[in-house]
């Protein structure tokens, strides 16, 4: 062989092991599995709550044991925040309501939307759900009314670098103002801003923005949303969340986030329960929306 040849051949060979040695830096990140975070407020002493809602992150954990409430409870669901989705709300809510008749919470509208009757109603379910940007899928542990969505709405602003920056660690946003804003003050960022997160240190990938799809369910009293209305508090939250990779649409995975969720309904979690089994493998084809699922059926003529 040539000389030049030879030479040839040997920088092509280097150039590629130097591809491999490089290529995981430019690899994407991997995905993150479904996740559940729940708190039910009325049934766990907020002290015991902070604490669970610390622990570190559970993958893959044993099914939960929780069963079915011992005495059914009625319900009418409420829009919260509605994002981006191929779903339609009646849609979403019909599923929800299959999957939360397993943990005996009966729906008290008809598929029409009538309430044959309102005055036995002990539960609003508000509903958010569709795909935004966010960056911890957990559920808060301070004190929350009707009033407050999925972030504080009171959020003081943060100077950083001379601009104004308001931040919510677990919804995210601008990731650099809070990392400058931790390096700044090395002590850590104070409690309205986020310290480092524990779920991002725990499970890589967390620690950053991206785009999820949310299912959220916020259950408030009935009577106390009559007696106090925007000031009535929740009785609990179960917060779902699923990476959005693959330009998929909601449509394609929320069967399988309500799969995961339904356990978790009403319930508390021991940190953030995260799914990367086959019980949150996603099944093309999983939630058919039908026409009837969109528009009612027409009344008949009489």
């Amino acid at each position: 062989m040539h000389y030049y040849q030879k030479l040839l051949l040997i920088l092509s060979v280097l150039g590629g092991l130097l591809n491999l040695v490089a290529a995981p830096a430019n690899r994407p990140a991997p995905a993150l599995p479904v996740s559940v975070s729940s708190a039910n407020y009325a049934g766990t002493p907020r002290e015991e709550l902070r604490r669970l809602a610390a622990d570190k992150p559970q993958v893959n954990p044993v099914a939960l044991a929780a069963g079915p409430l011992a005495t059914p409870q009625s319900y009418v669901f409420a829009p919260g925040e509605l994002y981006e989705s191929d779903v339609p709300y009646d849609v979403v809510c019909r599923q929800l309501a299959m999957a939360l008749a397993q943990k005996g919470y009966r729906n008290a509208a008809d598929v029409q939307g009538r309430i044959a009757q309102p005055n036995k109603i002990e539960l609003i379910l508000r509903i958010s759900s569709g795909g935004r940007r966010w960056r911890e899928p957990t559920v808060r542990v301070d004190n929350l009314s009707w009033r407050q969505g999925l972030v504080d709405r009171h959020l003081s602003p943060l100077t950083v670098g001379g601009a104004q920056a308001a931040w919510e660690h677990r919804s995210g946003g601008n990731d650099d103002a809070l990392a400058g804003a931790i390096q700044a003050q090395n002590t850590g960022a104070s409690a309205s801003v986020g310290a480092a997160s524990q779920v991002g240190v725990q499970f890589s990938g967390y620690d950053s923005t991206r785009d999820f799809f949310l299912l959220v369910l916020d259950a408030f009293g009935s009577q106390d949303l009559l007696e106090k209305q925007s000031r009535a508090q929740r009785r609990w939250t179960t917060f779902v969340a699923l990476p959005r990779e693959d330009h998929r649409n909601f449509s394609e995975v929320l069967g399988t986030m309500l799969r995961v969720a339904t356990p978790y309904f009403g319930e508390t979690t021991r940190g953030l329960q995260m799914f990367t089994d086959a019980r949150a493998s996603v099944k093309l084809g999983e939630l058919e929306i039908l026409d009837s699922d969109v528009r009612p059926p027409a009344p008949e003529k009489k």
